[in-house]
């Protein structure tokens, strides 16, 4: 399997809720809230990873902590948005420094160009104009 292991979602309900320490009707209540979105298999059955499990033990902090549900959901969609953008702030980064890199290039060919076109004048050249 080339999925890890912390991402491959293979524990049962009853597993994610002793290993979490959260009993499983709350865990249930974070799905109904969009909060977490275990695995399905065919037949409809819950499956968890250990991403999954890290995940319900944040949001028991989060919930402990006095932030109802609804403001711990919009603190993982502003969280999934910061990373959506921080990888499009790279993508870009990378793009300016190959455009860059580019540029220079071009800029080195033009300057090289020039050299070739210079065509010294002789004073002789230089009188007929006057």
């Amino acid at each position: 399997c080339t999925v890890p292991v912390a991402m491959h979602p293979g524990l049962f309900i009853s597993v994610a809720s002793t290993l979490s320490g959260i009993h499983q009707q709350t865990i249930r209540s974070y799905e109904e809230k969009g909060l977490i979105k275990p695995y399905r298999t065919g037949g409809g059955t819950r499956r968890y990873s250990q991403i999954d499990i890290d995940k319900l033990i944040q949001i028991q902090d989060l919930s402990q902590r006095g932030i109802n549900l609804d403001g711990i959901k919009i603190i993982y969609e502003m969280r999934d948005k910061i990373e959506e953008l921080q990888e499009k702030v790279l993508s870009l980064q990378q793009e300016i420094s190959q455009e860059k890199i580019q540029h220079s290039k071009n800029e080195k060919d033009i300057h090289q160009s020039y050299k070739n076109e210079i065509v010294k004048k002789t004073e002789k050249t230089i009188r007929r104009k006057f």
